[in-house]
């Protein structure tokens, strides 16, 4: 006997009970240690930062994360999951920050970066339990008390072991880069990260038009226009800029008095409100080597300053005057430009970004602070010709929200433009799903990328191992604790700065004293380091790295495209020639229910675990595996509807064709056969029954193949067709046969419903744990409780269910009932008559003979209630390809034989209200009945006798 199944499950408390049930059994560790040890395969997980809490962004991808490893255990590999945590970088650093009420690095070196680097340890230790809930609630398998920590010793021994391989392959040099700079943090800031987390606002500034005057024999008293956004870069001016291509003029401007140049194309809007007269008309070329005189002079110039420039995609004619203003130092392709020329690299703001003692008008002034004082400057001057303010997107520092402004730095860079072609052939290699990322987004991160920004001039990271010689300023560069400890002759014990920064040694060179640079490393290349560095390699765990590397899969959204997936590709191109995973799952970006990015402040996401405590983990698994999320596509989390829809399309129906098998196993006390083998031919010759068979195998197959290719949003989707197929058309179709105790209509039910648990436990492992527990486990219990037959503890521990035959001619021939049966019911319904209401014929017209035995032609009969089936060939070429006629011409015999499916009905729901059990038999009172039907009415609802009276009622009777 199989445990009774409630009418109205709580699915939430019911994956409470079978979390409990696998951590008390130990099933997640018995799943990895039962397959073979040469047979591992290996996913790497990206580690959340120790600051945050669990939301949707953060569950999507720890879902995928469980429900691939899920299926390749039962496919036979041994998957040991282990969890990491982010402990490095900015975001740790901020929170310590604001713990301590520090508001810029000066504060923090006032305090010492001793103190500030122990509290930021501190910070990281108190990770929140939150996250266990979480992680613990959607299902995931992984091992979080043992969890790796990027700021773990061993790990990031890994971490200066590859900076050393870099190095050592010539890839590695400092140099001057102008980047997107963040003035409180005193750092360069990655532009792909500013992408990623969408940090920008929009902002007003103020965009002006200044007057540079020319200073040429031919332009004599002329000026020429050029437009900026950023005031304060105009101290720093050493040229401007034309499209040598375009058409400028000379006009003269009522109110000025002398003539001034800009693009013919942005004159009309340039000079909006003032009358002007175009003088002459020329090319851009004919400005070109132009000398002008300098809005200020504080930096000392040379001779190829302040003279007009082309260069290629830096002047655009869609804003300002078609001439723009540069400083090399502020913007990346000013500097560019500037190198190109050999203008002077300006650095006229310190790491505050306050202008320097040299610009003494605004000494120590913040620079957008100064926006306004420079305008003024210069309006008193005369060289303001128009202010404007404009609303833009601007980009912030994602932890702090100071604004940033872009800044020349001396940095450290890892060559990519060397290794381009390499990591562009080792793509070639990666299964990328969806695959147009391969050749798209990935393939042009590639091309279009940088040369890598590796050093930060910040506290909390791994300490950069370079030591620098003070007086010949020879480079030495440590790969290992080890060789550190043998350079300064002291123990190491930890690679941050205050573990490292006091160690000196003698140059080899010159004899001078070598120290460290006071640079840290790029969290990113932490991150890029996790899958040698997770496992302390070189120093440990080398074979077991070699033998499961490449890993077999990744995944993560589409802003890891130009972060993780791509640093991971670049050092593994460097440190092992090649790729560093074999698939690679991405996902779409997951926004809130507005549309904006899920923010607490916004509101506009409901409470992950309100969702998971109302529907269950299994209804938000099926909501994002089946979503367009896992097709890359960008979505908008729901409010709750969509995630209810998995349980009433897919949750509630499987339960009840699980309640209902046992409710008729139970009442026909039928126990399954001892040797059932799921993989064998079908075990009867019923129609139905081998359909269902044959359409399992068919959804096996499907299933298999979808989830092998990683394609888990259309492997997910075939649970809904088959769960409908199952409870509304196999158990609707076969009910009399399950009423009457059939046993091979049990039979088949019950292994269809433990494939199907199966096959579908890698994304529902709840339902399915539950499902199998009563149908499975409970057979196997004396074996269990003999310490025999480990596996059958928990579907998970299951081998995957070898696929049968597919009857393709039986699943075309049902597809083809069903559709006749929809073509019925339409019929029906345009004619209003029910279809508990028999009718005498239908007639089908199809366009070549149609080839139905009398099983399918049966199911027509009792599908649509009819008497009779009378198949066709139609004439002509036009028309659908089948047509469908009823019979609706109603007898008496016809219209006695409908009120007694409708009498029957109203019983059984009256026998329900009562509580009637299954097998107790009832005296009913009516008010009339078909009396040449009454043996029917009572066969069908167990009734002992029907006796007259006025409203129908229940009058038990166990006799």
């Amino acid at each position: 006997m199989f445990k009774p199944v409630s009418l109205k499950p709580n699915f939430p408390k019911i994956e409470e009970k079978i979390l409990k049930f696998w951590k008390k059994n130990k099933v997640f560790e018995k799943s990895v240690e039962q397959r073979p040890r040469d047979k591992e395969y290996v996913f790497y997980d990206g580690p959340p930062f120790v600051t945050g809490l669990p939301h949707y962004g953060t569950l999507l991808p720890s879902i995928v994360k469980d429900v691939v490893p899920r299926y390749f255990t039962m496919r036979g590999k041994r998957i040991p999951r282990v969890w990491g945590w982010d402990c490095h970088g900015l975001p740790i650093e901020e929170k310590t920050e604001k713990k301590l009420g520090l508001k810029n690095r000066r504060d923090i070196e006032k305090i010492g970066v001793k103190k500030f680097i122990s509290e930021c340890r501190d910070y990281v230790k108190e990770t929140s339990a939150e996250w266990n809930w979480y992680i613990e609630r959607i299902g995931r398998w992984v091992d979080m008390e043992n969890a790796y920590r990027t700021m773990d010793l061993k790990f990031m021994e890994s971490v200066i072991w590859a900076f050393k391989q870099v190095y050592d392959q010539g890839l590695i040099y400092q140099g001057l880069k102008t980047l997107l700079y963040c003035t409180r943090c005193g750092t360069p800031v990655s532009k792909f990260e500013i992408a990623m987390d969408d940090s920008y606002a929009m902002m007003k500034d103020p965009a002006v038009t200044i007057k540079f005057r020319i200073q040429n024999s031919e332009f004599r008293n002329t000026y020429i226009l050029a437009w900026t956004t950023t005031p304060w870069t105009l101290p720093s001016n050493r040229a401007l800029v034309v499209d040598e291509n375009e058409i400028y003029v000379l006009v003269k401007v009522e109110g000025e008095e002398e003539p001034l140049i800009l693009a013919k194309k942005r004159a009309k809007n340039c000079l909006s409100g003032k009358k002007f007269k175009i003088a002459e008309e020329f090319k851009g070329k004919k400005l070109l080597g132009l000398s002008y005189e300098p809005l200020y002079s504080f930096f000392p110039a040379n001779k190829k300053d302040f003279k007009v420039y082309d260069y290629k995609g830096m002047v655009n004619m869609d804003e300002g005057t078609g001439v723009v203003h540069s400083a090399p130092g502020f913007g990346e392709i000013d500097t560019e430009m500037g190198k190109h020329y050999g203008l002077t690299l300006m650095f006229a703001v310190d790491d505050e970004g306050k202008f320097v003692d040299q610009v003494k008008n605004w000494a120590g002034v913040y620079v957008k602070d100064a926006d306004e004082k420079i305008v003024e400057d210069l309006q008193k001057r005369s060289l303001l010709f128009k202010q404007e303010i404009i609303s833009h997107r601007y980009p912030y520092c994602y932890r702090c929200e100071t604004p940033l402004i872009y800044k020349t730095v001396k940095a450290w860079f890892v060559n990519i433009q060397k290794i381009k072609k390499e990591m562009l052939a080792l793509n070639k290699d990666i299964n990328w799903v969806p695959s147009h990322f391969k050749e798209g987004r990935f393939a042009y991160t590639i091309r279009e990328a940088p040369d890598w920004c590796v050093s930060r001039t910040r506290y909390w990271a791994t300490a950069m191992p370079i030591w620098r010689c003070q007086k010949c300023e020879e480079l030495k560069v440590a790969g290992s604790i080890k060789e550190i400890e043998e350079l300064s002759g002291e123990k190491v014990t930890d690679l941050h700065r205050t573990g490292v920064d006091h160690l000196s040694f003698k140059c080899e060179k010159c004899g001078g004293m070598m120290k460290r640079i006071p640079e840290v490393l790029d969290c990113w290349f932490e991150s890029g380091s996790m899958p040698y560095a997770q496992r302390h390699y070189p120093f440990e765990n080398k074979e077991r790295f070699e033998s499961t590397f490449p890993a077999d899969f990744i995944v993560e959204y589409t802003g890891q495209i130009r972060a993780w997936f791509y640093y991971l590709h670049a050092l593994s191109t460097i440190l092992f020639n090649s790729p560093c995973f074999k698939n690679v799952v991405v996902t779409g970006v997951l926004a809130g229910t507005d549309g904006r990015k899920m923010s607490k402040s916004y509101g506009n996401y409901p409470n992950p675990k309100g969702v998971l405590k109302k529907y269950g983990a299994d209804a938000l698994r099926l909501y994002f595996m089946g979503s367009v999320i896992m097709l890359g596509q960008d979505m908008n989390i729901t409010k709750g509807e969509a995630i209810e829809e998995q349980v009433k399309t897919v949750l509630l129906p499987l339960w009840n064709s699980y309640r209902f098998f046992v409710t008729f196993a139970n009442l026909h006390q039928w126990n399954p056969s001892k040797d059932t083998s799921y993989h064998l031919s079908p075990i009867t010759y019923h129609l139905l029954d081998r359909w269902i068979l044959s359409r399992l195998n068919q959804f096996n197959q499907s299933f298999n193949k979808f989830m092998g290719a990683y394609q888990i949003p259309q492997a997910t989707g075939l649970i809904r067709d088959f769960v409908d197929d199952l409870s509304r058309w196999y158990i609707r179709r076969s009910r009399e046969r399950f009423t009457q105790g059939d046993k091979d209509a049990l039979q088949t039910l019950y292994d269809v419903l433990v494939r199907f648990c199966l096959i579908t436990a890698p994304i529902i492992p709840f339902i399915t744990e539950e499902i199998y527990q009563n149908l499975e486990v409970q057979r196997c219990k004396p074996a269990c409780r003999q310490g025999r037959g480990v596996k059958a503890q928990s579907v998970h521990l299951q081998n995957w269910p070898k696929v049968g035959k597919v009857d393709k001619k039986l699943l075309a021939d049902m597809e083809l009932i069903r559709k006749i049966c929809g073509l019925g019911h339409a019929e029906r319904k345009e004619a209003k008559i029910k279809v508990r209401q028999p009718l005498q014929l239908i007639k089908l017209k199809t366009k070549e003979p149609l080839q139905l035995n009398e099983q399918l032609l049966q199911l027509i009969k009792e599908e649509l209630n009819v008497k009779s089936v009378k198949c066709g060939v139609r004439s002509g070429k036009s028309g659908e390809e089948i047509e469908v006629e009823l019979d609706t011409k109603i007898t008496p015999m016809l219209k006695a034989e409908g009120e007694t499916r409708e009498i029957v009905r109203q019983i059984q729901e009256a026998r329900k209200k009562a509580g009637c059990k299954l097998d107790e038999k009832v005296v009913v009172e009516l008010p009339t009945w078909p009396k040449e039907f009454e043996e029917d009415i009572k066969s069908k609802t167990l009734t002992r006798e029907l006796r007259k009276g006025k409203t129908l009622k229940i009058l038990i009777s166990n006799g």
